[in-house]
């Protein structure tokens, strides 16, 4: 790639895989997204759209299968460049890995072991902040401060702008209880 369309993905040592690499990563997760999106179809609807419980597996397969369809005209559009092979062929970095087991191990604990949570009534509904978001936010701050090399302000924002707004669904849409929640 040139310098001014210069990849900065979640880990910017990876380096590209190769355009067939890409085409079959495309086409399996299409393929599995679509058999994901047929059998959420087919569960049975006890209620209204909002609690189906093949409402949440049909929306994630369906962006699933976008991302896996704009992977794979970007793996073709490479492949007519000319690209072949990876970029920046570097090896794993073992010690980022293992940080990154250790911080979900500690993630997890943390989950088991703080439950609290805070209410506040804004506009007439109770809206609840607890264990799960504040706990989510931290760790996530931290690997993505860690992995994603972006300023920590940033990442703090990305962490609590998606994990609150994840939480609200989960809460007040699906009405299912987090973890690390009372």
């Amino acid at each position: 790639m040139s310098e001014q369309h210069k990849f900065a993905g979640e880990d910017e040592h990876a380096g590209f895989a190769t355009p067939v690499q890409d085409l079959i990563a495309a086409a399996f997760l299409i393929a599995l997204s679509l058999w994901i999106m047929v059998e959420s179809v087919r569960l049975t609807n006890p209620g209204s759209l909002s609690t189906t419980p093949g409402l949440l597996p049909f929306l994630t397969a369906g962006s699933l299968c976008v991302m896996a369809l704009i992977l794979g005209t970007m793996a073709l559009r490479r492949r007519a460049a000319g690209a072949t092979a990876a970029e920046d062929d570097e090896k794993p970095e073992h010690v980022r890995t293992a940080m990154l087991a250790a911080f979900i191990g500690a993630y997890l604990l943390a989950l088991q072991y703080l439950n609290f949570e805070y209410s506040a009534t804004i506009a007439g509904m109770e809206l609840g902040y607890g264990g799960f978001e504040v706990i989510t936010i931290v760790f996530l701050t931290v690997i993505l401060a860690i992995f994603w090399t972006g300023v920590l302000w940033k990442c703090l924002l990305v962490s609590a702008v998606w994990i609150t707004l994840l939480a609200a669904a989960f809460r007040y849409v699906f009405a299912i209880p987090l973890p690390g929640s009372l």
